[in-house]
Parts: structure tokens; sequence; C-alpha cells
């Protein structure tokens, strides 16, 4: 039971998390476009520059993988408490099964950090 109530609180807050970060991706390229227009630009002449340019959306992987390391830590923080509060030995490994899940994706997440400033 708290095993399932685990993982659906870890899956809304992912789909939250990615919904969250296309919306903020496209306001602030709602705002971007609303500005150029105001200063006098056609809205073709943007949409021909931004393909003529290849302006791409680049990933925060530094950001997510900042995220993803603090909820670990918290994990973490949240299984010694419920091993020392309810000793209960299952939803102890439970949790720290999970955070290290969660640093292993940090881990992978910095490295793509890494390997795409080196693109850049």
């Amino acid at each position: 039971m708290i095993e399932s109530i685990i993982f659906c609180i870890i899956a809304i807050s992912a789909i939250a998390a990615l919904f969250f970060a296309w919306l903020f991706y496209q306001k602030a390229r709602d705002k971007e476009r609303m500005y150029l227009i105001e200063k006098g630009e056609k809205f073709s002449d943007i949409l021909k520059a931004q393909k003529e340019h290849g302006i791409k959306f680049i990933f925060p992987w530094l950001q997510l993988a900042i995220v993803t390391i603090s909820l670990s830590l918290a994990f973490v923080a949240i299984a010694f408490l419920i091993l020392h509060l309810d000793n209960d030995q299952e939803l102890f490994k439970g949790f720290l099964i999970t955070s290290i899940i969660g640093f292993s994706l940090s881990i992978a997440l910095f490295v793509l950090n890494a390997l795409f400033k080196k693109k850049q």
C-alpha cells in the first residue's frame, strides 16, 4: 500500500515537473516574441529569423541534476527518520533504494550537462 502511494507521488511529481518546465519555456518564448513585436518587428520576420539562425531550446540539465540530488537527500533523511521513529526496515530500504536511483540520475544529469557544454 505505502509503496504504491510513494510511486504515485513520484510519478505525479515527475509529470508536474515536466509540464511546468514546458510551460515556463513557452511563457519565456512568448514574452520574447511580444517584446520583439513591441519593438516594431513583424511576426513573420521573427519566425523567419528563428528558422535561419536555428534558435534551439537548451535543456537545463544542471538545474535538473541539482533538484534530483536534493530530492535524493530528502529521501535519505526521510529513510533515517522512519528507521529511528518507526523502526520499519522495509520502508527504510525502499527510501534508500529510491535515493540511490536519484543519486545515479543526478550523476547522469551532471555528465549530460558537461557533454552539452563541450558541444557549445
